[in-house]
């Protein structure tokens, strides 16, 4: 998915949204401000939005000096899931439907996004996985169970903190010695690297590896060769977010997208409504 220029304000949003969680100065707002303005001035429309994300963050923690202006962010709503992780779990294994339950909670924790909601709290947060069993799911909950069982080897590409303690639930209906998931490889806005999944105790149950990119997303050109090989080999692979979708909803592979449509540029190139849950198999041949 290229990047529209209709993605330009979210892009000075989002440089807004780490001036204001940096404290930076009004010198420091000032500078990045400026050579935001300027980079997207020049970016490559035929690129992926979390391309040009990419370029745009490395260029604000350089000039903030901060290798990870998102870490306190990421820290609490780490905590916020683990939290609610025990009563949710039990919500899962209560659920006439466990693996269609997980799903729903999976795609609700893909709301805990400081990059796409700069207002993001903890009410947000709460609200969004209360409601997401009460949310119609957009897709073939049956031919996921049956891709899920007929798949010798499992790929889940995950995205942010927080969203991957809620991801666990998922992971949990899946056959994990067949399942192998991969991380953020450095920091970008709240993605999820693998002290995250340590923190979320995924490195307990399953194989976890991290793509060694900061894109946020899955740029195959800038991952470990580890992943790319496991990419081209999965039966299945399972890319959770917006980032994941727009970098990888081009590519020849059986992909099924576990997502939020939060922007409307996303929504419309899938042909869906703002806010739906979406399960979307994608398959390119």
């Amino acid at each position: 998915m290229k990047t529209s220029h209709r993605c330009l304000p979210c892009f000075v949003e989002q440089t807004l949204s780490v001036l204001r969680m940096t404290n930076a100065s009004p010198q420091e707002t000032e500078t990045i401000l400026r050579q935001a303005l300027s980079l997207l001035s020049e970016i490559d429309f035929n690129a992926t939005p979390p391309q040009t994300a990419r370029l745009l963050h490395g260029m604000i923690r350089e000039t903030l000096d901060h290798a990870d202006p998102y870490a306190d962010e990421k820290q609490r709503y780490q905590t916020l899931a683990l939290n609610l992780y025990p009563q949710l779990a039990q919500q899962v294994n209560d659920s006439a439907d466990p693996l269609l339950t997980a799903v729903k909670l999976s795609i609700a924790g893909n709301s805990i996004d400081h990059g796409v909601y700069h207002a993001m709290d903890e009410t947000r947060a709460l609200h969004a996985i209360d409601t997401a069993l009460h949310q119609p799911l957009v897709g073939d909950i049956d031919r996921f169970r049956q891709d899920i069982s007929a798949a010798e080897s499992i790929l889940f590409l995950a995205d942010n903190a927080g969203e991957i303690v809620l991801d666990r639930l998922l992971l949990e209906q899946l056959p994990l010695a067949k399942t192998t998931v991969v991380m953020r490889g450095k920091p970008i806005l709240n993605d999820a690297l693998l002290e995250e999944a340590r923190q979320a105790g995924l490195t307990e149950i399953v194989r976890v590896i991290d793509n060694g990119d900061n894109t946020p997303g899955t740029d195959l050109d800038q991952c470990r060769s580890e992943v790319i090989n496991a990419f081209n080999q999965a039966d299945l692979i399972i890319a959770k977010g917006q980032g994941n979708y727009e970098t990888l909803s081009d590519t020849r592979a059986n992909l099924v997208f576990l997502l939020k449509a939060k922007c409307p540029v996303v929504a419309e190139h899938i042909g869906c409504q703002l806010n739906d849950a979406l399960l979307l198999h994608h398959s390119i041949c």
